[in-house]
C-alpha cells in the first residue's frame, strides 16, 4: 500500500543543503524499498544534475511542460516526464523553462496550487513524492508547499541560515492559514555541521534550543564532509558512491525516521476511521 506522502525540502536561504538531502532522502527510501518520486522544482536543475542529468536544459519533458498543460487545459500527462534513475527511484527534472512557469503563474487562476493539480495525477503510484524547492519564498516555493503533507528543512550550522528558518516557518504558518491546514513541518535537519569548531555545535544547540520544543528536529544531523560533495559532482548519491561514511549513515538514518514517522501516521489514520 502506497503512502503518496508529499514532501517539500525548502528554505528560502541558498547552499544549506537542500539538493543533495532530496536526493539523498529519496536514495535512502528507495534502499528501504519505498517507490519514490523527486521533483525538480528549481529551474537551476540542480537535482537532475547531481544525479548526472547535466544536459537538463535540453531535456524536452520536464515538470514545466506538466504545469503548463495544467494551466492550459486542466490536465497533465506527468508520466511522459519520469525518468528512473540508476538510484532506484523516479525523478522529474527542471530546466530553465521553470523560471518562466512561475512569471506566468502571476496571471493563473488558483495559480498556488497549480502543481498541487499536477502531483495528484500520480500520487497514488509512490510511497512519496519529494520536492527539491527553489531557495526562496516565491510562487514556485508556494505551490510546493501548498502541495506538501509535511517539509523539511535543512538548516546550515551557521547564524544566518538559523535565522532564515525562522521566515520560512512563518511563511508555512501563512499557508496551513489560508490554503493548506494539514501542512506540517515534518523536522528540521541541521546540515554541513563541523564537529571540530566551537561555532557549529553553539549553532546545532541553539537550533534545537529555539525550536525544538515545538517543530521536530532530527536527531541526525548531517556532518560536513568532501565525500558528499563529491558524491554529487559524480552524479550519485551517498550511499551509492560511498555506502559507508558517515554522511550515508546520516542520510540513512534521516530516510529511517522519515518512513517511521510516515508509518506511525498511517496506522493513527486507520485507528481514527469509523469501523
Amino acid at each position: 500500500m502506497t503512502y503518496g506522502k508529499v514532501i517539500a525540502v525548502a528554505n528560502q536561504k541558498g547552499g544549506v543543503g537542500k539538493t543533495t538531502t532530496s536526493v539523498n532522502l529519496s536514495a535512502g527510501l528507495s534502499l528501504r524499498k519505498k517507490k519514490v518520486l523527486l521533483i525538480d522544482f528549481d529551474p537551476q536543475g540542480d537535482s537532475a544534475k547531481a544525479l548526472g542529468y547535466i544536459e537538463a536544459n535540453r531535456m524536452k519533458q520536464t515538470i514545466s511542460n506538466a504545469m503548463l498543460e495544467m494551466i492550459v487545459s486542466d490536465e497533465c500527462d506527468l508520466r511522459s516526464c519520469i525518468i528512473t534513475t540508476a538510484e532506484g527511484f523516479d525523478l522529474i527534472p527542471a530546466n530553465e523553462k521553470l523560471a518562466n512557469i512561475e512569471a506566468t503563474l502571476s496571471n493563473v487562476d488558483q495559480k498556488e496550487t497549480v502543481l498541487k493539480d499536477v502531483l495528484e495525477t500520480v500520487k497514488g503510484d509512490y510511497d512519496f513524492i519529494i520536492i527539491d524547492c527553489k531557495p526562496s519564498l516565491g510562487m514556485l516555493t508556494i505551490n510546493a508547499l501548498n502541495s506538501a503533507d509535511s517539509v523539511i528543512i535543512p538548516s546550515q550550522a551557521e547564524f544566518l541560515s538559523a535565522n532564515g528558518t525562522y521566515q520560512l516557518l512563518n511563511r508555512i504558518q501563512k499557508i496551513k492559514e489560508d490554503k493548506n491546514p494539514n501542512l506540517k513541518v515534518e523536522g528540521i535537519l541541521v546540515t554541513m555541521v563541523d564537529e571540530r569548531t566551537s561555532l557549529g555545535k553553539a549553532i546545532k544547540g541553539q537550533i534545537q534550543n529555539q525550536y525544538g520544543k515545538v517543530f521536530k528536529v532530527f536527531s541526525h544531523s548531517i556532518p560536513r564532509r568532501v565525500t558528499i560533495a563529491e558524491s554529487s559532482a559524480a552524479g550519485k548519491s551517498v550511499m551509492s558512491y560511498a555506502p559507508k561514511c558517515d554522511g550515508a549513515k546520516a542520510y540513512q538514518e534521516l530516510a529511517r525516521e522519515v518512513d517511521l514517522c510516515a508509518k506511525r501516521e498511517i496506522n493513527k489514520h486507520k485507528d481514527t476511521e469509523p469501523r
